[in-house]
């Protein structure tokens, strides 16, 4: 049983809760249903996360799984969600069904675990596409699309720092707090949408 993974992803799974229903509720219905996929995989895996450090081993490959699915479906619906968000575009029914078809098509596809190496790819080119986004926001001085970049800075340097053995916390806690910190800073970027996307 590890304490403090368990304390750290009780705190991510909370925040990811926490941020769709404090700051996404002014999004039009697709819109939110996007970012509700993406902070609710989140949230989930971390609460299994918990079980798991826990020491309950029958829930390690549930775990993977749902690591796989915040990892596809929840990442493509947030690069839809942060286009919505920053070009102020309600994501029609067309839009949504496709978005979540191909979410779940690469989450199947990764499941193999011949193909599973492949998720940090689909994870760091999300995060290049998402930048590219946030940043045509920039040049159009919109001030939120400066939390949309804050945030996965924040979620470049956890996956990077991750790494490192010299971490003043244990590496999983910090990757778990810097998480929690990057959906804050979307749900900051949403704050003032209100009924405008």
């Amino acid at each position: 049983m590890n304490v403090s993974n368990m304390v750290s992803d009780a705190v991510l799974a909370f925040t990811g809760v926490w941020v769709f229903w404090r700051y996404f509720q002014g999004l039009s219905w697709y819109n939110r249903l996007l970012w509700g996929f993406f902070l609710l995989t989140i949230s989930v895996t971390a609460l299994v996360g918990v079980l798991k450090f826990a020491g309950i081993e029958a829930v390690r490959p549930l775990h993977r799984s749902l690591e796989i699915l915040a990892g596809t479906l929840g990442v493509v619906c947030v690069v839809v969600g942060v286009w919505g968000l920053v070009m102020r575009q309600k994501i029609s029914r067309t839009g949504f069904m496709v978005t979540v078809a191909l979410g779940l098509a690469l989450f199947v596809i990764l499941l193999n675990p011949r193909i599973t190496a492949f998720d940090t790819v689909v994870s760091s080119l999300a995060m290049v596409v998402i930048l590219l986004i946030a940043f045509l926001g920039v040049l159009r001085r919109d001030p939120r699309s400066s939390w949309i970049v804050f945030a996965v800075m924040i979620l470049a340097l956890a996956t990077r720092l991750v790494k490192l053995e010299n971490l003043p916390i244990h590496p999983i806690d910090f990757y778990h707090y810097t998480l929690s910190l990057s959906l804050l800073c979307f749900g900051k970027a949403a704050e003032s949408v209100g009924q405008r996307a």
